[in-house]
């Protein structure tokens, strides 16, 4: 494929110009060549150092594998804040979910970054200067109050400190009933990075189940007009799975 069958990941039903007529019926270099006005697509392929074909379905084997809809924005968003943020979508440092609406509502998409993706942004970052947590006393229950993260940038004076309180962050599901005082170290850390960078856009894991919940409560409560999708997604959820071949078919057929 070449780098004029992907770029921008254009919607199916678009209609094909001359050149990118041309372009198909001309060998399809498996690989993009680097240059100034690459798509974020290609530079995503080229970061990889993998061939089309393997990015293609190693990124719906990863970060797009929890999807059964999503359009070109949602692809392009995905890999521009992987792109931001130096994160690898293919090793799930940074992922796409949706949150189902309930009455078939639209489904909405958010971006999450698991711990390790959050830790290397973090670690990567050039002011980074270091980073401590302070655990709070136990209290009735044998766990901690709080914990409290610090990080340190060595281009400001004064250290970003953030505290997250076990009654507020304890959801009393999932890993929280089994290694609570992890979870809460992973909430300040997050919570602190955010602050301390001015990340947004992203969220934990943890955090996306939460705006999952509030976001089906927003629904109950406002109605909802209805309105015509601006991109035509991609969908799986009819039908087989969208595979490989049918994504790189409809990435041919959009040129």
């Amino acid at each position: 494929m070449s780098r004029k069958g992907t770029a921008g990941f254009r919607s199916p039903n678009h209609a094909p110009r001359p050149k990118a007529i041309k372009a198909q019926q001309s060998d399809r270099p498996d690989t993009p060549k680097p240059g100034p006005t690459l798509s974020v697509v290609d530079r995503s392929v080229l970061r990889s150092g993998l061939s089309y074909n393997s990015f293609v379905r190693l990124l719906i084997q990863s970060a797009l594998s929890r999807l059964t809809i999503w359009s070109q924005a949602d692809l392009d968003r995905l890999l521009m804040l992987s792109e931001r943020l130096g994160l690898d979508p293919l090793n799930n440092e940074i992922y796409a979910t949706e949150v189902t609406p309930e009455n078939g509502k639209k489904v909405r998409i958010v971006f999450v970054v698991g711990v390790d993706g959050w830790s290397k942004i973090i670690n990567l970052h050039p002011q980074f200067d270091g980073m401590k947590f302070v655990e709070s006393a136990p209290g009735d229950d044998e766990l901690p109050l709080y914990i409290e993260c610090t990080i340190y940038r060595k281009d400001r004076r004064v250290a970003t400190s953030i505290r997250e309180y076990m009654y507020e962050a304890h959801t009393g599901q999932g890993a929280w009933l089994t290694h609570p005082r992890r979870m809460l170290r992973h909430k300040a850390m997050v919570q602190c990075a955010r602050t301390c960078f001015g990340l947004g856009g992203v969220y934990e894991p943890d955090e996306a189940e939460r705006v999952s919940s509030a976001l089906l409560n927003e629904d109950n409560r406002r109605p909802h007009s209805a309105r015509a999708s601006s991109t035509e997604p991609i969908s799986r959820a009819m039908g087989k799975p969208l595979g490989t071949g049918q994504l790189k078919g409809w990435i041919q057929r959009s040129a």
